[in-house]
């Protein structure tokens, strides 16, 4: 049995784990990361060994690939500007082969072929145990883990009665890419089950490839799904591009919009409500006129492709939508498939009985029947524990009464906020068999932030999604987000619930449907980063489809808010140092407490960071304008080391560390005396109210510590006096005044590079935490 002991372990190498293991190393370079992919190639769906030639993505050229790599033009199998799905196969295997970090490339981390057996917390620590495709145990420790096992990879397999007489071949669109079933000369009769975009793919290749097709789709469900067509007068590019708008998004009734007028005047007049059902209206009939369902030849209609028709509308999305990817979809269909809508009474050898006394022969039957959630790896208190989804019966009961009237709180809210929500058309609800994902922003579990989801929740576009949330989940897991006490997340999380019920319907049980608002939820995730370098400009910002190609600034604008390595020794001996002297009854920290902490941060500053490099920079300076012996700052280490050894590094110790200790304590200190001042009354945390702040702290902080500095500046200089000779050549050559010399200029700088320092690195003490790590 083997094992391995690292940093932090993903599991699933889909788009979006290979996004949240980029961004991770991005953060952290020389952190131990491990992707753990259970089959033999990355991409989850994507794979090389799922995609078959028909697959085609739903989401057009150039719209389909990450921020920092354009994906190549395929040289075929372009429709309407979507491509086949191999080409994602392969620009994910280029993509993993590019990235690289200390030497190793992600393709170097990710282990294949590892199924994942349990998931366990143990000691503060994930114990991961793992099973190999030849069967060899191995068991991963890591301090944090990221699962991205997404919402495809455990197939929904239906329980047929029967179905151990049946004796042909069952298979979930999972396999059919790997199957023989279109090719074998034993397939000539294709049964699809299901009624959604999957099982729509499933029956246009087996009759493309000249298979007999019957379509059943299930009585006792939320019935077709709706398909949009790619011969409609706007090419899927053009559909696309005008749903992924933010003006488009206000035609949804989110919790993610901002309370502007124009949502205010759509959600809460009877003229604007009256608007948007109008607008929805016209989409879903020109969706429905598109097929002609009840304008077929009789043959068409006799062979039931009238019930293909969508039993509620596209704005609900009872039973989720797609885009057809060929322009003979419909005709193809209409001539050649044979529709049911009923319910499977009995499998018996080679045939389908039917409840409504038909029988279907069937060589094959092929399940486009969805999907369950891939976290059977963690057990049910786990499931609990985490917010993510299990059996309705496993959840313990005082849970289950906590969330029952969180959800009623939650439910009159909504309403009160969406008027247009409170009257759903008649419709089938399925029941919910399992509890619904209760992740806070989709992906952070209320209670444990060393383990995040990322890909768990639905929407259009996966890689923009995969790098949004790979962003908020490494701060999520760093603690740089100022999360909302835990009541208070349970409430945001109970209002996304109940909104997503009311919303989705039925596909809005599971907490985590977001068709129509991913650009507004990607705006949510940003924001409370305080990250904007994705956005547009003015009308540009509203009016311009959003796409990941939009992040490719983000990853600088998250370094250089969060990673400054100046002040990071600082910023994390503080954030460390601080919770020694926090109050241990009210974690609380008094003026007196935030001077010392700031203090002692001062000394370690001094001693691992300021003192030696503050000597080279005085020396070379110093040396500069006198003998001029030093070549550069090597030589002059050189020098320096050779004369007076390693204590020579350290001349002006004392001065700089009173300096560094005086200065950190005013500056750090001031800065979160004012800060709690502020936070006491209620006053708002802004860019204008940090600058000023870190203002303050600069000014005070020079009249504090221009002594130390001057002393320090003396004692520093290329002839390297000591401390105490420092101090006395200043005070015989300029009396007491001069240990203020150059205070002025001095506050010229510290004034504005303190309002500059805490704007930017606002919260940067909890942001660098994990470098202590």
């Amino acid at each position: 049995m083997g094992s391995y002991t690292v940093d932090i372990a993903v599991i699933g190498a889909g788009i979006s784990g290979i996004a949240a293991a980029k961004f991770y190393l991005d953060i952290h370079p020389a952190c131990k990361l491990i992707l753990l992919e259970k089959d033999d190639s990355v991409g989850g769906v994507w794979n090389s060994r799922r995609v078959f030639d028909t697959f085609y993505t739903q989401t057009p050229f150039g719209e389909w690939e990450f921020s920092d790599m354009p994906m190549t033009r395929p040289p075929e199998g372009i429709y309407m500007e979507t491509f086949k799905a191999k080409y994602t196969s392969q620009y994910l295997e280029h993509y993993i082969d590019k990235q690289e970090w200390t030497g190793q490339t992600l393709r170097d981390r990710v282990m294949f072929e590892f199924h994942v057996q349990s998931v366990i917390k143990e000691n503060g620590r994930w114990t991961i145990s793992t099973k190999s495709t030849a069967g060899a145990t191995t068991i991963v420790q890591a301090s944090k883990v990221i699962v991205a096992s997404g919402l495809t990879s455990l197939p929904n397999m239906p329980t047929l009665p029967g179905q151990e007489t049946f004796q042909n071949p069952i298979i979930h669109q999972k396999n059919f890419g790997s199957s023989n079933v279109l090719s074998s000369d034993k397939v000539q009769n294709i049964t699809v089950l299901g009624g959604a975009k999957s099982a729509a793919d499933l029956v246009y290749d087996s009759v493309t490839a000249g298979k007999t097709v019957t379509w059943i789709i299930r009585a006792k469900g939320t019935g077709p799904g709706v398909l949009l067509s790619v011969a409609s007068s706007l090419s899927p590019r053009a559909i696309y591009l005008l749903a992924t708008t933010r003006i488009m998004a206000t035609l949804s009734p989110s919790l993610f919009n901002s309370n502007s007028w124009w949502n205010r005047f759509l959600q809460h007049t009877k003229l604007g409500r009256r608007q948007l059902a109008k607008v929805w209206a016209d989409v879903h009939k020109s969706v429905v006129d598109m097929p002609k369902f009840d304008e077929r030849d009789s043959d068409a209609l006799e062979r039931g492709f009238d019930k293909l028709k969508p039993h509620t509308s596209i704005f609900w999305q009872n039973q989720g939508a797609g885009l057809v990817n060929r322009q003979d979809f419909w005709d193809t269909i209409a001539k050649n498939v044979r529709v049911y809508v009923a319910d499977i009474n009995e499998l018996q050898r080679g045939v389908i009985k039917l409840d409504n006394g038909q029988e279907v022969i069937a060589d094959a039957i092929l399940c486009g029947t969805g999907w369950v959630p891939s976290l059977n790896f963690f057990d049910k208190d786990l499931l609990s524990k985490l917010g993510i989804p299990q059996p309705v019966d496993d959840l313990p009961l005082d849970q289950a009464r906590m969330w029952d009237s969180l959800q009623k709180d939650a439910d009159r809210e909504v309403l009160e906020r969406f008027p247009i929500l409170a009257n759903p058309p008649q419709h089938y609800h399925a029941p919910a068999t399992h509890t619904p994902y209760r992740l806070y922003n989709g992906i952070g579990p209320l209670e444990d932030n060393t383990i995040a989801f990322v890909g768990h929740v639905r929407v259009a576009n996966y890689f923009h999604l995969a790098e949004s949330q790979a962003i908020w989940a490494t701060a999520f897991l760093d603690g740089k987000i100022n999360l909302p006490p835990l009541e208070q997340r349970r409430k945001e999380v109970a209002l996304f619930v109940a909104w997503c019920r009311r919303r989705y319907l039925s596909n809005g049980d599971r907490g985590h449907w977001m068709s129509a608002e991913q650009t507004v939820y990607f705006d949510r995730l940003f924001q409370g980063l305080g990250l904007s370098s994705y956005r547009k400009f003015w009308l540009w910002d509203s009016f311009v489809p959003a796409s990941a190609k939009d992040l490719h600034r983000v990853r600088a604008e998250y370094i250089a808010k969060f990673g400054r390595a100046k002040d990071g020794v600082r910023f994390v001996a503080f954030d460390a140092i601080k919770k020694s002297f926090a109050d241990p009854e009210t974690g609380t920290m008094s003026p007196l407490r935030n001077l010392l902490a700031g203090m002692c941060t001062g000394v370690v500053a001094s001693t691992f960071a300021v003192t030696p490099t503050e000597r080279i920079k005085t020396a070379l300076i110093d040396d500069a304008r006198t003998s001029k012996k030093f070549k550069s700052s090597v030589h002059a280490i050189r020098v320096i080391y050779q004369g007076h050894g390693l204590l020579g590094l350290y001349h002006g110790y004392a001065g700089t560390t009173l300096k560094q200790a005086g200065a950190t304590a005013f500056r750090m200190g001031t800065y979160n005396i004012l800060k709690d001042f502020e936070q006491s009354r209620d006053i708002a945390q802004s860019t204008s109210t940090n600058f000023a702040n870190g203002a303050i702290a600069g000014t005070v902080t020079t009249y504090a510590t221009q002594p130390f500095d001057t002393i320090k500046t003396r004692s520093q200089s290329a002839k390297g006096a000591s401390t105490v000779g420092a101090f006395r050549s200043i005070l015989s050559d300029h009396g007491v005044r001069g240990f203020w010399r150059g205070t002025t200029m001095r506050l010229g700088r510290t004034v504005f590079s303190g309002g500059i320092l805490f704007t930017v690195y606002e919260q940067v003490a909890a942001i660098l935490r994990p470098a202590l790590q």
